[in-house]
């Protein structure tokens, strides 16, 4: 008996030590194969579970996290691991009703309690995660973590000062914890401080060197010295020869070095650097293509819900278009009138969609999109006459959308789907942000599919939908600043024509070049690098995107 219990310590430990060597693939294998030789031993599939966690893979790793718990069903961590194991894999509500399941036998401990914050933050409840975050830290005042998920909270409240405010007090006491000082930059970007930036990504490097969050932070900023550079540079290159300690910091190495050979102008390197951070985003989510043309089949082919009655209150504006296709600009021209709220990217709409598609028909009859929207908002100021909600991807759930909210006003922004293309091929969405951005054809299939929604909403909503075209706007400011007015039925105010002036925090990959005055310099861009985007451009469906086939003709 004893020969087997040591047996069992030994392999824990082996696989213990392949994860701490990062090799997860070797990790995984070595303890499924364990489990079956010792099924009752919860750290097996414990340690299946992180190892799956580090290869992304959170379906394998809620399977494991769930058989080691109900091995093991008063394990704190296991619960623990379980439960974010579904936050991480895109099912909050699963967490959540696990957690409430956990919560019934006795308080939730403040590690449990964080877990149950970051589901509901997923969820659209920020307030609800708040409020058990701030109970989670009367327990534990010194958990860092949870003063990071405070500020998110703020965050996603549209309490920008209020999280930079959190993140300043946690790293004026704790200066040397990396996390925070990465967090506060991240705020500081979006809110365009960007001496403080570079100020506190210095810091983080200083006491860091090579860290490559750090690194992709600092090589994406405009207002680098000199000295900056010539300290980045070897340090990025050093990092990439090094090798990183998951494929995901590999990616932010690779995205610092390609916005390093884009500053000196050396757009092959740049593209060989996108190329490869790319490659290692899109293992996985082959299916993911699969199943987004079957959605887009299903939506295009399903009739009209019935038309709900107007709602009172402040009207909303949505904002659709391609990714990098100026959704952004657009809800900042239009958020510069003193009676416009600008919401950012609101997950609604998308969140509603998820569950209406998964569901009976009768669950849309008890959870309509107006009143499940509407609870989710943040609050909006009592004298507004209207809010922005910008975004992209709602493009696909226009017919729901325009028959929820008979009143809304639904703006479309077009762009050459070249210039889109190699705006998002620069950006990093992360691996399972959008999906598409990582490979090239799988963006000409998305921009396709963009096409042919926008079609279908224009002939069965005529009317409905307005178009505004990137280049006219940044073109012509003054004309199309009138005409969104115009459309969105606001008298002009002069403050529309500067919309890099607004102080509204930016939480997407527009977050620097929307703080610029408006200008062409991406016009046209494509061309410069028009060679490798070939694979794009051939999967452009000719029919859908007329420029494309005026001009290879």
């Amino acid at each position: 008996m004893q020969r087997k219990a040591d047996q069992l310590r030994a392999e824990i430990a082996s696989i213990s030590e392949l994860l701490k060597a990062g090799r997860p693939d070797r990790a995984f294998k070595r303890a499924t194969k364990a489990a079956k030789k010792w099924p009752n031993a919860a750290a097996l599939p414990r340690l299946a579970g992180l190892c799956a966690i580090q290869q992304q893979n959170f379906q394998q790793a809620q399977t494991q996290f769930e058989r080691a718990w109900r091995l093991d069903p008063g394990n704190a961590e296991l619960i623990q691991n379980y439960a974010l194991s579904l936050v991480q894999g895109g099912d909050p509500a699963a967490a959540l009703k696990f957690l409430a399941k956990i919560s019934a036998r006795g308080p939730l401990s403040p590690a449990q309690q964080f877990i149950q914050a970051l589901a509901l933050l997923q969820e659209q409840e920020p307030a609800k995660a708040l409020a058990i975050v701030d109970e989670a830290l009367k327990r534990e005042p010194a958990n860092l973590n949870a003063q990071i998920l405070k500020a998110d909270c703020l965050d996603a409240m549209h309490q920008w000062d209020g999280a930079v405010d959190v993140l300043t007090a946690m790293v004026r006491k704790n200066p040397r914890f990396l996390p925070g000082l990465l967090r506060l930059a991240r705020s500081q970007v979006g809110l365009g401080q960007l001496s403080d930036v570079l100020r506190n990504v210095r810091a983080a490097l200083a006491i860091a060197p090579g860290h490559p969050e750090a690194l992709e932070i600092m090589a994406g900023l405009p207002n680098l010295t000199f000295d900056d550079i010539a300290t980045l540079k070897p340090q990025v290159s050093g990092a990439i020869e090094r090798g990183a300690a998951n494929p995901q910091d590999a990616v932010k190495l690779r995205f610092a070095a390609a916005n390093l050979a884009r500053r000196d102008k050396n757009t092959p390197l740049e593209m060989q650097h996108l190329a490869e951070a790319h490659k290692l985003q899109r293992a996985g989510f082959e299916a993911w293509e699969a199943q987004s043309e079957q959605d887009c089949a299903k939506r295009l082919a399903a009739p009209l819900p019935a038309a709900l009655p107007s709602k009172d209150g402040a009207r909303p504006i949505f904002v659709v278009g391609l990714p990098r296709s100026g959704t952004t600009l657009v809800e900042r021209i239009i958020a510069r009138h003193t009676r416009v709220q600008g919401m950012g990217e609101l997950a609604s709409v998308h969140q509603w969609a998820r569950q209406a598609e998964t569901q009976s028909p009768e669950w849309r009859t008890d959870h309509n999109l107006a009143d499940f929207y509407l609870d989710k908002l943040p609050t909006v100021p009592k004298d507004a006459a209207a809010f922005v909600d910008k975004a992209p991807g709602n493009y696909a759930f226009l017919g729901e959308i325009a028959q929820a909210f008979p009143e809304a006003i639904i703006i479309n922004v077009l762009r050459d789907p070249r210039d889109i293309a190699l705006s998002m091929w620069r950006a990093n969405f992360g691996a399972g942000g959008l999906y598409y951005t990582h490979d090239q054809k799988w963006m000409a299939a998305e921009a396709n599919r963009y096409q042919r929604y926008m079609r279908h909403w224009h002939t069965i909503l005529p009317g409905r939908v307005h178009d505004v075209r990137y280049e006219t706007l940044v073109k012509n400011l003054q004309d199309t600043a009138h005409e969104l007015a115009r459309i969105c039925d606001l008298p002009f105010e002069d403050a529309m024509l500067s919309p890099d002036k607004s102080e509204d925090a930016i939480r997407t990959a527009s977050n620097l070049q929307a703080r610029k005055p408006v200008n062409t310099a991406s016009v046209g861009g494509w061309q410069v690098v028009a060679e490798q985007f070939e694979p794009f451009v051939k999967g452009l469906d000719e029919e859908l995107w007329p420029e494309v086939r005026d001009q290879r003709a």
